[in-house]
């Protein structure tokens, strides 16, 4: 009993003594359990206690943010939004019951003009140019003719009925009154009401189809707070016109889709996946022991046949004879590493329970959704991406450079956490930076460093940073009393050039209001890590001579000499450099063959949340509409 009250006695003194510095929580903390986020049940509750005593900065506990890097705290947390659709407008302008038209069928389109409790709608501004259009011919109708649909039209429902094969969802382009795509003639009859109905309809929808296959159904801002894309759709008055005359107004639609050769791939690619939604159906492999290469197991014949099926072995390369058949050889080996690096598995090219799990998981449902959202997300690309760019990918960790359609160069990035991610943008980069120094942001001096300065003023100078006030005067760190400041010390903290800067040897920089930018680092380790989420927004480059070799276009032996003389020195490019923050969970590689990535970001969630939202809206709207009948 004496001994413990005498060990509860260290204990409180040690707690006084460290009071709200970092040691408290290194003597409470020194014992974690396997989790690195997590902490024991007695630290777990000393921690509760503190914060409720202290301002979380003064109490050194950092509540599971690692400060190891130079980008912003904090981030937007996830940042996925609940998506809104832009609000519809009925098609009509009271105004028109003072104006005339030339014939019955032209009366009844400027009839059914103004009625303002119209059910037929569309965004104001294409509501707008729509009532221009038809004021402007006298009211007389785009797509009929001799009092039915015209040839035009049909081949523009044929069209909009299969938008679906686009990724595109077919019912929101269905005109009001028809109750599919099919026989509009024998839906509408002779009726002159609803044959006018049909052609102000059929207008707006093909407004829409037009905006959504060139430039996107959704609006990307309202999807996330880290999406800061501006889409390129055709212009509403032009795309209006063309439908207007031209013959062929399905073929105009189907020219306005992305020219991008990843979105003829993925559109084949769901056409293939949704043929072959009812009879794919694969065998459950039993669970059992981790195999290794030269391994033997009964489930080897049942895995390779799996990786034939699923593209990463040929047929020719599963065909081992039978006294082989139960050996996990080198080239079932090499398919299951391609396996696993697609379904961001450590490719190690055994087979394990994690592996094991994946293949039992495969499910073609979930690969034709990816395909959908990531067929849309190509429609929020740029049309001209530029012949030569540079193209990162956050959901596959991976930055490609691209000349003229084909990838001259490749590297692994690490990207942004869950709660600070990296935003999707596009810009151009401009400058590359041999040896740079880092000012380190205010917040992470405040978040990270003043924990530590009010343990040892002297922190700062032992890590080799550089502390000037606002005047530009250099100040040891010792010499500032840290506590006379609160949360807003008025000093600047630089970081000189070296091996340890958090910003490694090289940047590269596109300036933006996102403060992003690529650069080096100096934990090389985490490159070894499959899922790679670990900066505050920035993205680290693993190979960056090589990459700024491919920017500057310099030899090798250059690039190495500037680097190393250790000399901080900012090198424009010769010309600016497209650069593409993209986030893409599916996307084919150089042989065409699409890889499909885990969502991190659950930006394919949201996606799916609008479109049932949608999907439940019109359920509901339709409904109503029988109950009203």
């Amino acid at each position: 009993m004496g001994k413990l009250l005498l060990k509860l006695s260290v204990a409180v003194i040690a707690l006084s003594v460290a009071g709200s510095t970092a040691e408290a929580d290194s003597f409470w903390f020194k014992k974690k359990t396997k989790s690195p986020d997590t902490y024991g049940t007695y630290g777990t509750q000393f921690k509760k206690k503190r914060k409720s005593i202290f301002p979380w900065w003064k109490s050194g506990i950092q509540d599971d943010i690692i400060f190891d890097e130079p980008e912003k705290i904090p981030g937007k947390g996830m940042g996925n939004l609940t998506y809104f659709w832009p609000k519809n407008v009925p098609i009509a302008d009271l105004s028109f019951a003072k104006l005339s038209a030339a014939d019955d069928q032209s009366r009844a389109i400027l009839a059914e003009l103004f009625v303002s409790d119209s059910e037929i709608r569309a965004p104001q501004a294409e509501r707008q140019l729509i009532l221009d259009h038809y004021k402007a011919s006298g009211f007389k109708p785009l797509w009929l003719k001799d009092g039915a649909p015209s040839e035009r039209a049909q081949a523009l429902l044929e069209f909009a009925g299969k938008s679906y094969e686009d990724g595109l969802d077919a019912p929101s382009y269905l005109p009001q009154g028809l109750s599919n795509f099919d026989d509009a003639a024998g839906q509408l009859g002779r009726d002159p009401e609803k044959l006018a109905q049909f052609d102000i309809a059929l207008t707006a929808a093909a407004l829409k189809l037009a905006l959504h296959i060139s430039g996107g159904q959704f609006e990307p801002n309202r999807l996330s707070l880290y999406n800061d894309i501006k889409t390129e759709p055709i212009d509403s008055a032009k795309a209006l016109r063309v439908l207007a005359w031209s013959p062929y107004p399905a073929e105009y639609l189907r020219d306005l889709a992305p020219k991008h050769p990843a979105y003829a791939i993925m559109k084949a690619e769901l056409a293939k996946l949704r043929a072959s939604e009812e009879t794919v159906v694969y065998e459950k492999i039993p669970d059992g022991k981790p195999v290794k290469i030269g391994g033997l197991d009964l489930r080897m014949p049942m895995v390779r046949q799996r990786m034939v099926t699923l593209g990463f072995l040929s047929a020719q390369e599963a065909s081992v004879e039978a006294a082989f058949a139960l050996e996990l050889d080198l080239a079932l080996s090499e398919a299951l590493k391609k396996y696993q690096a697609s379904v961001q598995i450590s490719p190690t090219g055994t087979f394990g329970p994690k592996t094991l799990r994946s293949l039992n998981a495969v499910e073609d449902q979930n690969k034709t959704q990816q395909l959908v959202y990531n067929m849309e997300r190509l429609r929020w690309l740029p049309r001209d991406m530029g012949d030569r760019h540079v193209f990162v990918n956050q959901a596959a960790f991976n930055v490609r450079v691209m000349d003229k359609g084909k990838e001259v160069w490749k590297s692994n990035v690490i990207v942004g956490k869950t709660l600070n991610q990296t935003s999707a943008f596009h810009d151009e980069i401009e400058t590359v930076v041999f040896n740079p120094s880092w000012g380190v942001p205010q917040s992470i001096i405040v978040n990270e460093y003043l924990p530590k300065l009010y343990a040892d003023p002297g922190y700062l100078d032992q890590q080799g940073f550089r502390v000037s006030d606002r005047n530009g005067n250099v100040i040891p760190s010792s010499e500032i009393d840290w506590f006379a400041y609160g949360s807003r010390p008025p000093f600047d903290v630089q970081q000189p050039p070296g091996r340890g800067n958090a910003l490694g040897e090289l940047k590269f920089l596109f300036p933006n209001s996102h403060d992003i930018y690529m650069h080096d680092t100096p934990t090389k380790n985490l490159f070894s890590e499959t899922s790679r989420a670990f900066s505050h927004g920035c993205v680290r480059v693993q190979n960056p001579r090589e990459f700024a070799t491919i920017l500057l276009g310099w030899d090798r032996d250059e690039i190495d000499r500037k680097t190393d003389s250790r000399v901080s020195q900012s090198i424009p490019l010769p010309r600016k450099v497209p650069v593409h923050i993209t986030y893409f969970t599916a996307w084919p590689d150089s042989s065409g063959k699409i890889t499909y990535y885990r969502d991190m970001y659950k930006r394919d969630e949201t996606m799916e949340k609008a479109l049932t939202a949608l999907a439940s809206a019109r359920a509901a709207n339709l409904v109503q509409k029988l109950v009203q009948n």
